[in-house]
């Protein structure tokens, strides 16, 4: 890839990686499914007059992509972090997202696995148990729970995309949003305590958690990628996506203090290598938003 493309592929890392511990300054003020649903009504405000340019997808599909891959992905995801998980099990939970996806290929699609992506399947599920086993991971066994069905939903979103004829990359960004947004709102009111009254009592930190999921995670991270995607081969893009969680981990250090013991880099190492071995050998996996 060209200079440029390379450097586009790290903002995207970057991007996706300090959406971590932004969502944790936002989850200070704002309870989970309040926050996705301001977040995710920002990004459709921001996106009309761009996407409504372009042909309608079927809303059906939209419809189901928005269930699995913002309410029930990040719904779960974010509501580990609000819980307590560390971001650094957050962000390694994450990585199950491709292992699940690989699997789930295999079961529904026939797609032939073979010995090398069998392989960085062991590994990566090994390198994921390792990081359970860490006290942050096993005193939140619940939030790491969610974080891991969260992926699972990921997967699932993957798979459903193959069978559908995807529509252009501003209407997948678009549509699953917008619809998105009151579906989280309505959780937010059935399921938060006073939901209305932590827009007003937040503090600005909060906010910007929220503007940079907004900006940078949604609209800039996913504009990046699905341009790589659409101009550059898969196999090309993909490995990128590994510098991911090299940004999330260090951010959490950073900003919130997170230790990075020795038990915690094996895991981490394991599942890198797993999920690099899944995707350079055979890059054949969907890829959407995180």
């Amino acid at each position: 890839m060209p200079f440029y493309a390379i450097i586009a592929a790290i903002t995207v890392a970057m991007c996706w990686g300090g959406n971590f511990s932004a969502a944790k300054y936002a989850l200070a003020d704002f309870p989970p499914f309040l926050m996705l649903a301001v977040r995710f009504s920002l990004v459709s405000a921001l996106l009309a007059p761009f996407a409504l340019r372009h042909p309608r997808p079927v809303l059906r599909q939209m419809l189901c992509i928005s269930m699995l891959l913002i309410v029930v992905q990040f719904g779960l995801m974010f509501t580990a972090l609000s819980l307590g998980l560390s971001i650094t099990s957050a962000v390694i939970a994450t990585q199950l997202g491709v292992p699940f996806s690989c699997v789930m290929a295999a079961i529904f699609f026939k797609d032939y696995l073979g010995p090398w992506r069998s392989f960085g399947l062991l590994v990566a599920f090994l390198g994921v148990v390792v990081v359970a086993g860490t006290p942050d991971a096993s005193s939140h066994w619940l939030a790491f729970l969610l974080a891991v069905g969260g992926c699972l939903a990921w997967s699932m979103a993957n798979l459903y995309l193959k069978t559908i004829k995807v529509p252009h990359s501003m209407a997948l960004l678009f549509w699953p949003c917008l619809f998105a947004a009151p579906q989280l709102a309505v959780l937010s009111l059935l399921m938060e305590d006073a939901p209305m009254q932590h827009l007003g009592d937040a503090h600005w930190s909060s906010w910007l958690g929220i503007a940079y999921g907004t900006l940078f995670a949604s609209i800039l991270g996913y504009g990046l990628w699905n341009w790589l995607m659409t101009r550059f081969p898969i196999s090309r893009v993909m490995p990128f996506g590994l510098l991911m969680p090299v940004f999330g981990v260090t951010s959490g250090m950073v900003l919130f203090g997170e230790a990075l013991t020795l038990q915690v880099i094996l895991g981490s190492a394991l599942t890198l290598v797993g999920v690099a071995i899944i995707t350079i050998r055979r890059p054949k996996l969907a890829v959407t938003e995180h």
